[in-house]
């Protein structure tokens, strides 16, 4: 095994990745198969360390905590057998496939429980007891596994054929490549509980024992890498709509102070629930209706004639209107007035915010002019009534 630097530094990675994912995917059945595979093969390669070891066989005898580790192997072997099986048939076809594999990995697990029962009863490790006991558990772990292992890379050559993305290809054949080892490795373990009854104390059997933990070790740790990739996307997702929603509020505060109706209530508890990508989209549609009710009292005059203009023209454009709504200035197409041009900036969060960004040069522009008090903003119409600051 690796020294203990390297290793805790690997198993924080492992637990930290499962500990994300179960804050951030567990919306589909796929994520929750793939939390609960996570979790198990974590707990895999944490229960043999040593420390976790002790503790295991203080509580349940010499060797629990290696009886636990592969219980945990197998119980993931159950939820990855399922997660392919959705991934592969759809989540519809089988839809209790999972509860079943487990079931089914249940059954040898409480077999090991029983052949390490002599080993724990001699306080020896499972190794050094009986030799029949000893190959009856390796052959017992080994052959589900084993199984599974088969049916996993079955699968996953019959997706890389039909996924369509790079991005998929490479996880198939990283997958197909892993359940291969994982593959190998069981067939290794069958082996060398056979040849430990043929002849105990054999070298195979010892350097089998020992290079377990590290070919487990690295393929959680690599399955690992795998699942992070949804989980850092998400939250790269997550880490740009906030910063989306932080350059977009000075703007919604601004228009919904001024059309506070397009402000959805929301139940606390429904706010609370709302997801960031969520809570961004609200934003935009309620920046969008309240732009479309204030329409009505922006001055084109300011810039060209026409809806479409620089950002910070828009801006103070928008600015103007808010004003004007709110000290109760007659809209736009009521009375003499008419309205002819329409805001146009755009559906999108990433325009909104492109606006947002020169909301603050706007306010400033708009409030130079507010304060001129020129006709458009609500000033006399007549040159005569108008002070030197209007002119």
């Amino acid at each position: 095994m690796p020294p203990a630097f390297v290793v805790w530094p690997v198993l924080a990675l492992i637990w930290g990745v499962a500990l994300v994912r179960f804050a951030v995917l567990r919306s589909t059945l796929a994520e929750h198969r793939m939390n609960a595979a996570l979790t198990f093969a974590a707990l895999s390669v944490t229960l043999p360390q040593p420390g976790v070891r002790e503790l295991a066989s203080s509580w349940l005898g010499r060797g629990a905590a290696t009886s636990a580790s592969n219980i945990c192997i197998m119980l993931m072997a159950a939820s990855l057998l399922s997660l392919f099986s959705t991934w592969a048939l759809g989540p519809d076809r089988m839809p209790r496939i999972h509860s079943i594999a487990l079931i089914a990995m249940a059954v040898p697990s409480m077999a090991l429980i029983f052949l390490s029962g002599p080993a724990r009863e001699a306080n020896v490790s499972i190794e050094k007891g009986a030799a029949w006991y000893f190959a009856a558990y390796c052959i017992t772990y080994s052959i589900p596994l084993f199984s599974a292992c088969v049916l996993i890379t079955w699968i996953a050559a019959k997706s890389i054929r039909r996924a369509s993305r790079g991005r998929e290809r490479r996880i198939f054949v990283a997958v197909l490549a892993l359940a291969f080892v994982e593959a190998m490795d069981m067939a290794l373990i069958a082996a060398a509980g056979v040849l430990n009854v043929v002849r105990e104390g054999n070298g195979f059997t010892e350097v089998r024992a020992e290079s377990g933990l590290l070919v487990r070790l690295i393929a959680v740790s690599v399955g690992t890498l795998i699942a992070a990739g949804p989980a850092v996307r998400v939250l790269g997702h997550r880490w740009r709509s906030r910063r989306v929603i932080r350059r977009l509020q000075p703007m919604w505060r601004t228009l919904t102070g001024a059309v506070p109706e397009v402000v959805l209530e929301l139940r606390p508890a429904d706010r609370r629930a709302l997801s960031v990508r969520g809570r961004l989209d609200r934003m935009s549609v309620e920046i969008r209706d309240a732009i479309m009710i204030l329409d009505r009292h922006v001055v084109f005059e300011l810039g060209d004639h026409t809806g479409i203009a620089p950002p910070v023209v828009t801006a103070a454009r928008l600015h103007l209107a808010c004003l004007a709504r709110s000290a109760g200035h007659r809209a736009h197409g009521t009375g003499g007035t008419t309205h002819r041009f329409a805001t146009d900036v755009g559906g999108e969060p990433w325009e909104l915010a492109r606006l947002a960004d020169h909301w603050k040069d706007g306010e400033q522009t708009a409030a130079a002019l507010w304060a001129r008090r020129l006709p458009q903003f609500g000033g006399p119409e007549d040159p005569s009534a108008r002070v030197p600051a209007q002119v």
